[in-house]
């Protein structure tokens, strides 16, 4: 009777760790494709080129179909009737300049089932006519995304409000 508690016990323990390891493997992999949802979109909403009429209906209307694939249905609601879709065209209309990302990082803040959030830092850069920086601007938020049939959408954007404030309230000539 005691070998075969042992046993049982040995094949409990080993199905706990087997199971435990590949549900880890699984967070890990879900992780990393929502990181990499993540910074597509944060590429795509962050690489605006400078023109005299990027605040126009068309333009905004551009952008915000660009911007859609990568946003639930409810965020992107939210996001067109606030205006946030329209934050990185209003620094580049109001600084003259084109906008990129760089150094896009992207660090795990909380995991559920279906749900992500990471927190990320970026620096948006501004770039002349020529493509000379021209100002470089740290920024940081959080994102929280959802697994809706197998994709990573954005449900929220925590973003850099201040910064963005700054840029677009204040010209630095």
């Amino acid at each position: 009777m005691r070998k075969f508690l042992g046993l049982l016990s040995t094949v409990i323990l080993s199905f706990a760790l087997i199971t435990g390891c590949s549900q880890a493997a699984s967070d890990t992999a879900e992780v990393d494709d929502a990181v990499k949802a993540a910074e597509n979109y944060k590429n795509v909403e962050y690489d605006i080129n400078a023109s005299e009429n990027i605040l126009s209906e068309t333009s905004i209307q551009q952008r915000n179909e660009e911007i859609q694939p990568f946003l639930t249905e409810s965020f992107y609601e939210k996001a067109v009737n606030t205006g946030y879709t329209t934050l990185p065209l209003k620094v580049s209309y109001k600084q003259k300049l084109s906008v990129k990302p760089e150094n896009l990082q992207f660090k795990l803040e909380e995991q559920k089932k279906d749900i992500v959030e990471l927190n990320y830092t970026v620096d948006l850069v501004l770039l002349d006519q020529g493509g000379k920086e021209s100002q470089r601007v740290p920024m940081e938020g959080i994102l929280t995304l959802f697994e809706v049939n197998g994709q990573w959408l954005v449900q929220g954007d925590r973003f850099d409000n201040p910064a963005f404030r700054k840029l677009i309230e204040t010209v630095d000539k």
